[in-house]
């Protein structure tokens, strides 16, 4: 499929996802509203920040949307990705990090990772690019992991990012 075009009359707009619980009171949220861009198409946009909470979603994909009866945008389908992959860590207070998110992002920004924290949540969500250090990076993940550092979820994820390391 072609790459779709930004609208640059257009103002970013909301787009609500609802979330369905795991059965571990995960989500804390029943629905997460994503800023997207609208494009050329009518009906669809590019997600303009890191998805929190909505799986198999990232920065830059391009989803085909509907209004609701409340008049709320919500997705009907992705119809392009992004090559991103979505990674989300919750950053223990109690480990060598200290829960500081800010060194998180540190650490991460390294190896081409982009994010942001989440203090209420102790959440680092990031987007990661196709071309960022996969394999480095799935290293100290594990290694954040084992040593107590944080909890980490694959919000979405390529084959790339599944067979590094």
């Amino acid at each position: 499929m072609p790459e779709q075009t930004t609208r640059t009359e257009q103002t970013p707009v909301k787009v609500v996802f609802d979330l369905p619980p795991d059965g571990e009171d995960w989500p804390p949220v029943g629905r997460e509203g994503l800023w997207a861009v609208p494009l050329d198409h009518p009906d669809h946009v590019r997600l303009a920040n890191i998805p929190w909470f909505v799986r198999n979603a990232a920065e830059g994909d391009v989803f085909r949307v509907e209004r609701d009866e409340d008049g709320v945008l919500r997705p009907v389908e992705r119809v392009e990705w992004s090559g991103n992959c979505t990674i989300r860590l919750i950053v223990r207070a109690d480990g060598p990090f200290v829960g500081d998110l800010g060194r998180v992002l540190d650490r991460f920004a390294a190896f081409g990772f982009e994010g942001e924290g989440l203090e209420q949540f102790s959440m680092v969500g990031f987007t990661v690019p196709p071309e960022a250090n996969l394999t480095e990076a799935k290293r100290a993940l594990k290694a954040g992991k084992a040593d107590g550092s944080w909890a980490y979820e694959e919000g979405c994820v390529s084959r790339e990012w599944e067979a590094a390391g």
